[in-house]
């Protein structure tokens, strides 16, 4: 969102729109063009970044085939192609090409949205988060079983 920012001189809301927004209809063909050269300056950074905390993993014989993507920013139809059709795979031990998607709100385990709100992979993230702090509550009170969960928490953010 940054470089999209400066390059067309917006504030960051108006950038951030812009940067979602641009391949559908709702962003101006002259602007179009200017914001893919900025989001592309962006997504070498950010291949290079997939690159080196896949290579982190050299404890493994092989990387998993699937890969898959949350949060609004894995949105960009770029960066999703950029992973489907570049070969940046082929410097780390995958034993066939990853498939790249996007990771389904059913798929958390043991989170569900009971608003029926969450329809995509843009809060997988926050759903992960719950799931990690349900985890450590149900560890940490697996002795005493006693409360809510939401008393439970509660106990848990008083630090």
């Amino acid at each position: 969102t940054h470089s999209v920012e400066k390059d067309l001189g917006v504030e960051f809301a108006q950038a951030e729109e812009l940067k979602l927004n641009v391949n559908t209809n709702r962003v101006p063909a002259v602007k179009r063009a200017v914001i893919e050269r900025s989001l592309g300056k962006t997504l070498d950074v950010w291949m290079s970044g997939v690159e080196l905390a896949l290579g982190e993993f050299n404890q493994l014989d092989h990387l998993p085939h699937n890969i898959l993507l949350c949060g609004g920013g894995s949105s960009l139809d770029s960066l999703t192609r950029e992973l489907q059709q570049s070969d940046w795979y082929r410097k780390l031990p995958f034993s066939r090409k990853p498939v790249i998607r996007h990771i389904h709100p059913d798929q958390v385990v043991g989170i569900v949205d009971k608003t029926g709100k969450v329809s995509d992979h843009t809060l997988i993230t926050a759903m992960g988060l719950l799931r990690v702090g349900m985890d450590t509550i149900l560890q940490q009170d697996s002795t005493r079983a006693n409360g809510s969960i939401k008393e439970r928490i509660d106990r848990i953010l008083r630090v």
